[in-house]
């Protein structure tokens, strides 16, 4: 996509950054990222790519309403039974098990691989499983937990559009926990177990 005047109006404040620029925001519209996932976290992923300017989004039904037409400049696609090659996939799940299932099941179709899960956040990989493999998630009051997921949310989507930049260091082999309730954020280098779901043929 091209940047026309309303394009450029519409994203100014990104392309005064020597990060972005001109040529960064054409790749963010040029760029496809798939989000997997119906949770506020999901939610927050979408909403911030959409407003970010990437240009396609495939997400699940659920979502798609989620975002302001006023706002978006790209386009809401369903997710289909096979997934299509996208530039990045965001996976937000209940359990580390179906969040690394959801993952295995892309690995073939998307260049960078994020996850949120159980207050966690990684890249890939390791999978959800191998990062949270021994680690106790702290307790959390369920009225931060809609909170904690849209933090969580919303650091994936600054991620995936580092990613897509080439921009910074990403989370490969690395986990971010979030915990509300003390306002702290730990960051964890994470090595994968010997067989992992993710890295499976």
């Amino acid at each position: 996509m091209r940047l026309d005047d309303e394009r450029i109006e519409r994203y100014s404040r990104q392309l005064i950054l020597k990060e972005v620029g001109p040529r960064g925001q054409e790749r963010l519209l040029g760029s496809r990222v798939a989000v997997v996932g119906t949770d506020v976290a999901a939610a927050r992923v979408v909403a911030y790519l959409a407003a970010a300017g990437v240009g396609a989004i495939t997400v699940d039904p659920v979502l798609h309403d989620t975002v302001d037409p006023g706002r978006r400049d790209c386009s809401l696609e369903p997710l289909a039974t096979e997934p299509r090659v996208v530039d990045a996939v965001v996976v937000s799940g209940e359990t580390p098990e179906t969040t690394a299932a959801a993952l295995a099941s892309w690995r073939h179709h998307a260049q960078v691989r994020t996850w949120i899960t159980s207050g966690h956040a990684g890249g890939a990989s390791p999978c959800p499983c191998c990062a949270l493999a021994g680690r106790k998630s702290p307790d959390v009051d369920t009225a931060l937990i809609g909170l904690r997921d849209r933090v969580l949310g919303t650091v994936i989507a600054t991620e995936i559009v580092k990613e897509i930049l080439e921009i910074g260091t990403g989370l490969t082999g690395r986990m971010l926990a979030y915990d509300p309730g003390t306002a702290t954020m730990e960051a964890v280098v994470v090595v994968a177990r010997p067989v992992c779901i993710f890295d499976a043929p």
